[in-house]
């Protein structure tokens, strides 16, 4: 895998978001410049894959920002939204929407209900959203081969130097409380990060191994 890729949580994206130019903070880096966002996660960063896949987001969802629901469970956009924004590109299209999608800077597999473990709210736990991701990658990459530089497709290359991003967990954590008791769910948290790493190490390896 090339150096330039990284996989990164929403804590440390902050800089991102402020714009600040790691030479300020005393370095001598440049600011980051990704040519591509892939995020996975839940409803905190769902841009329309529950919504295409099962029941349209209802108003008054969507209602501040875009005037209409967007297919995101909030009134307006979410920190997915706020990094591509400042990363100059444009809004995640999901992955499970087929219709008006872009794929050419990233995809969205984030569904709204989504855990880390298999047998929560939702069945679109992390290791199916892994899943599809590697499917996206394997067959856009070939289409790419075909077509060649269409407008919709992702680059090949731009895999490599892609931002990866990650917010899942609270429906492990709230659907453990919801149906177990308290013991029980603190003592599956290593097994859900454990799950975790997996996951995004398999996306990793994955990606490296496809030029």
């Amino acid at each position: 895998m090339e150096s330039g890729k990284a996989i990164c949580v929403f804590g440390i994206l902050f800089f991102v978001l402020a714009g600040i130019e790691a030479s300020q903070l005393g370095g001598g880096l440049r600011k980051c410049g990704f040519p591509a966002v892939y995020n996975f996660g839940d409803s905190n960063s769902d841009t329309g894959g529950l919504s295409a896949a099962l029941d349209e987001v209802p108003p008054p969802n969507g209602e501040t920002f875009f005037g209409k629901p967007s297919g995101r469970f909030c009134d307006g956009r979410l920190i997915i939204d706020l990094i591509v924004e400042n990363l100059g590109l444009p809004y995640l299209s999901a992955y499970l929407d087929s219709i008006g999608t872009n794929f050419r800077h990233g995809a969205n597999f984030a569904t709204g209900g989504s855990s880390i473990l298999p047998g929560g709210y939702s069945p679109i736990h992390l290791d199916i959203q892994i899943s599809q991701f590697i499917q996206f990658k394997s067959r856009t990459t070939a289409l790419y081969k075909q077509l060649g530089d269409h407008s919709n497709l992702p680059r090949p290359r731009d895999f490599s130097k892609a931002l990866y991003t990650f917010d899942i967990g609270q429906n492990d954590l709230a659907y453990g409380f919801e149906h177990t008791n308290e013991a029980h769910t603190r003592a599956s948290i290593p097994t859900i990060l454990d799950e975790f790493a997996q996951a995004v190490q398999a996306s990793m390896d994955f990606e490296s191994g496809i030029e």
